[in-house]
């Protein structure tokens, strides 16, 4: 890279006339750019088989099986390593936007987990020969996610240490995992964490009484009748969760509601050319994929989330044994998880080193809320603990003051920490 600049010329990079034609405005332009996004899949041998379809909604017809597939997104091909893992009732495309921010200056995948999204569906899970439902489910406690996050993300990144981000109940299975894999983390991260006892919720205590209702056919046509308003339940359960309802239009909304509600607004799907127009009672509901969120709602408990204790709590977490630096992030106005919670980390966790931080005008879901305030505040985290140079871009923010002349300081400031960034400038 050519230098323009002397090394450690901080006076320079940052003194610069301002550019009268390009005003105040903030240009996230000036950041790396070209930075693809690519969707797949980790093929993922699971303890037990499951009951999954095939290839709906084009083709119902089930299996069981014990290969299922972890869906992900990676945004980014430089900088620290930093995996998402999304919350419920929803899929990985709730971090999306964040990701796709984050992504300029690291590298980062995000998956739906086992059960949601575009990942497999397993009904009855680990109930092959116990179709009946009788006693507890094991296999969906958040413990149990720790195995195929593990072996997704060493088969992907084989020995690479990442930054473990996560939300909602997407936090338990971070918790279980920091707890285990202590070693394998640079940092954790929790957005508005499900933890303590702070869970369940009445939301999702709602779903999971469902499970009960028996696996046949009769019990489906029961379940289907009383789950027939379930996409309206869904949209104002999403709606609660942040404090600006206005960021889930009727548009948006959609992606989050895959795969319990298939959502084409011209088209229901049938193909046939005479029903092929969508109405109130053509657009899809998939009572598989419910049953399935049922079944796993039905099982987790505050126990799961609270401290271990190997007489009184042996399924809890560990948390002493997590010692890597650690944030602790929630939306200043979760009306579902008290923000008050983030004090209970610094003192449970295996380390001093606990980082709080409050998302200004947001709820539960605050990265829906702010996208660009909880990148802010990952990326100054991560900047802290993995150093000035180890993002893949020079990062001086996505808001406040800017006089115009950004453009030079940042390429000033890459040829200081020999950042070779590349660059839409």
């Amino acid at each position: 890279m050519e230098t323009r600049i002397a090394k450690g010329d901080f006076y320079g990079a940052l003194s610069h006339a301002p550019v009268r034609a390009a005003g105040n405005d903030v240009d996230l332009n000036i950041y790396r750019g070209g930075v693809e996004t690519r969707y797949g899949a980790y093929r993922y041998k699971a303890p037990s088989p499951g009951l999954v379809q095939a290839g709906w909604p084009h083709d119902p017809k089930t299996e069981w099986t014990d290969e299922f597939e972890i869906a992900w997104t990676k945004i980014g091909d430089a900088g620290p390593l930093c995996l998402f893992i999304h919350g419920v009732p929803c899929n990985r495309g709730q971090w999306e936007e964040v990701q796709r921010f984050v992504g300029r200056f690291c590298e980062t995948i995000a998956i739906d987990m086992l059960g949601m999204g575009e990942s497999s569906q397993p009904r009855m899970y680990g109930r092959k020969d116990d179709q009946d439902n009788v006693g507890p489910n094991e296999l969906w406690h958040w413990n149990n996610d720790v195995d195929y996050v593990d072996k997704l993300m060493q088969h992907e990144y084989p020995g690479r240490k990442f930054i473990l981000i996560a939300d909602d109940w997407g936090s338990g299975i971070a918790s279980h995992y920091a707890a285990r894999h202590n070693d394998r983390l640079d940092a954790l991260i929790q957005l508005d964490a499900i933890t303590f006892d702070g869970y369940p919720v009445n939301e999702i205590q709602a779903i999971g009484r469902a499970s009960q209702i028996p696996n046949n056919l009769e019990g489906d046509a029961m379940f289907a009748q009383l789950f027939g308003a379930f996409d309206q339940t869904l949209v104002q359960i999403l709606k609660t969760m942040v404090w600006n309802p206005a960021v889930y239009s009727q548009y948006k909304v959609r992606l989050l509601t895959f795969p319990y509600v298939e959502v084409d607004y011209h088209r229901n799907g049938a193909g046939d050319g005479v029903t092929d127009v969508a109405n109130s009672v053509t657009l899809r509901q998939n009572v598989h994929n419910m049953r399935v969120l049922a079944d796993r709602a039905a099982i987790l408990s505050p126990a799961l989330l609270l401290p271990y204790d190997a007489g009184r709590n042996p399924n809890g977490v560990d948390y002493g044994s997590i010692t890597v630096p650690s944030l602790i992030a929630w939306g200043e106005f979760d009306n579902m998880m008290p923000a008050a919670q983030t004090q209970r980390f610094a003192h449970v966790l295996g380390t001093d080193d606990v980082q709080i931080a409050y998302i200004a005008r947001a709820g539960h879901f605050a990265h829906t809320d702010q996208p660009l305030l909880v990148s802010d505040t990952i990326l100054n985290f991560i900047r802290r603990v993995k150093g000035r140079t180890a993002l893949a871009d020079i990062y001086i923010g996505n808001e406040g003051i800017w006089k115009g002349d950004e453009r030079e300081m940042i390429n000033d400031l890459r040829d200081i920490y020999g950042v070779k960034a590349t660059s839409l400038v």
